[in-house]
């Protein structure tokens, strides 16, 4: 549209347009408004059930959690002979230990037969651990053999575990090492340049093989495998087994609360839940010692009590604060009229209350209450949560805040372990029957779905499955049809203004027409 702006009638028509549609605009406002309203009050929605998720796992992974309940603490008289560890449900107890050796692996040096010093390099030479031994046979002692050969182990069942590999005239040293090593057969392998020799050591202790070496070289596989020295390996690097130096492999042995000689494979085993890990030999006794963890209880019940008192808090914050009607959310068009101080002030305020006396909100918090004084049936001589010294405020404009005497937690704590668990995580089929952790986690899933039902579980849930999402895509729908139509108003207005000032300029030619012929009769 071809506008005219006021050059016929002298008027500013484009500042006339502006505040005739500043007017026309007054509707859209409250419904700006309304619109930035539901979108902060699903945000604090989506704040109070992150607060809700995060005390649910914190249950779950605090009280409800039986490494934290049921915590057993092992202590050890020598550290540094035996060092001991007990998981959850461990039984209390006290073990001696003495008399102990321990667990030793297999190993086994090369020695070449023939050689002054055992070295399967020639007297005088040196050997490159990167180019291929096929390449430096004359520093070889035994010069260099191509062929296969086979590792083998017993495994812990018993079984033979053997490996194949292949000595070629591309082989390196290293390489050979790297193949052991990365084999998977359970062994390690390493060169010595300063002796000219190899060491093989089973990676694990004990003795699992009762009519030989652990380590045995040879030809074949898994099905065909035999020991013997005649193969590459044994003979280009000196494992013949009459002469390779050998430490056998040992279990560890010691005594324990009277059985003498028990056996182990490993260092490191357990016994009636115990972790046990010897770290030296010693013949004098090593008393380890086996008790319920109060201290870690009493800290995981603390941390229950301190979470819960931050969420209900935070519950009673939000539904208790201040609505101020008369501080809308500001538009853009506002804020821009107002100073940065303006802004943050009003909008402390258009923010606050917003979930005042949620129905939500003050419904769990009041379902809470009543689950810490109902009775948890089945837990034996403790079933109320006061037994063990924790109430909830009796300032009720609190929201239920809990209370702790320390003193009476901790002696419950020591006296009935078993009983102050079940009291948080009784796992019954009836809520009568649950713990109270158990019945607070139900309630506030329920809260949860109940919010995610209200406001959108996440940032980007659809707002078509959820209740003020819908308000707001209707409310955006209203912005949208009523923005359409000022502009079909301010099209309208600018179409008069310009017939207004097309009309104006047409009377203004015409005028200046008549005053020219005007002109002219009187100069004749």
């Amino acid at each position: 549209m071809n506008r005219m702006t006021g050059f016929a009638s002298g008027m500013d028509i484009n500042q006339m347009v502006q505040d005739l549609m500043r007017a026309e605009r007054q509707p859209l406002e409250p419904m700006q408004q309304n619109a930035a309203e539901l979108q902060l009050k699903i945000d604090e929605y989506r704040t109070m059930n992150r607060s809700f998720s995060e005390f649910r796992n914190n249950t779950f992974d605090g009280v409800l959690r039986s490494s934290n309940m049921r915590a057993m603490e092992a202590a050890s008289s020598n550290e540094a002979a035996v060092s001991v560890s007990a998981g959850a449900g461990t039984p209390e107890g006290t073990y001696t230990l003495s008399d102990i050796s321990l667990a030793k692996a297999e190993t086994q040096a090369s020695f070449l037969e023939g050689s002054t010093d055992g070295s399967f390099i020639r007297e005088g030479g040196s050997l490159d651990r990167q180019l291929a031994l096929a390449d430096q046979a004359d520093e070889l002692a035994a010069g260099f053999e191509t062929g296969a050969f086979a590792i083998a182990v017993t495994n812990e069942e018993g079984e033979e575990h053997v490996r194949s590999f292949t000595i070629d005239d591309t082989t390196t040293l290293d390489d050979l090492l790297q193949d052991i090593n990365g084999s998977g057969i359970g062994v390690q392998a390493f060169y010595d340049e300063f002796s000219g020799q190899m060491s093989m050591q089973r990676t694990d202790t004990g003795v699992y093989n009762e009519t030989g070496s652990e380590i045995r070289f040879g030809t074949g596989d898994e099905e065909t495998f035999t020991e013997t020295a005649e193969n590459a390996f044994s003979s280009m690097f000196g494992f013949d087994p009459a002469h390779a130096v050998m430490e056998e492999a040992e279990n560890a042995v010691f005594t324990m609360n009277g059985l003498t000689e028990m056996e182990r494979q490993s260092n490191q085993f357990e016994i009636n839940g115990v972790q046990f890990s010897l770290q030296n030999e010693t013949a004098g006794p090593v008393t380890v010692s086996v008790a319920s963890d109060g201290e870690k209880m009493f800290d995981t019940v603390m941390a229950f009590v301190d979470d819960y008192n931050e969420m209900v808090a935070g519950v009673q914050e939000k539904t208790s604060e201040e609505y101020f009607r008369d501080y809308a959310p500001l538009t853009d068009e506002q804020r821009r009229d107002m100073t940065e101080s303006e802004v943050e002030m009003w909008e402390e305020r258009s923010n606050s209350g917003l979930l005042r006396r949620d129905s939500i909100l003050t419904g769990a918090l009041s379902q809470m209450r009543m689950q810490f004084y109902e009775p948890v049936e089945g837990t034996g001589d403790l079933s109320q949560i006061t037994e063990i010294g924790i109430t909830t405020s009796s300032d009720y404009q609190m929201g239920g805040l809990l209370e702790v005497d320390e003193e009476q937690l901790r002696r419950q704590i020591a006296e009935n372990p078993e009983g102050v668990q079940q009291l948080f995580a009784a796992d019954g089929e009836t809520s009568e029957e649950q713990g109270i952790a158990r019945r607070l986690r139900d309630t506030l899933s329920g809260t949860i779905g109940q919010i995610g039902e209200r406001a959108g579980r996440t940032d980007i849930s659809s707002n078509q499955t959820f209740t003020l999402g819908r308000e707001l895509e209707q409310q955006g729908e209203q912005i949208t049809n009523f923005e359409r139509r000022m502009q079909q108003v301010e099209e309208r207005h600018w179409r008069q203004f310009t017939a207004m000032e097309q009309a104006m300029a047409r009377a203004n030619a015409q005028a200046e027409q008549l005053m020219s012929s005007l002109g002219g009769m009187q100069m004749q």
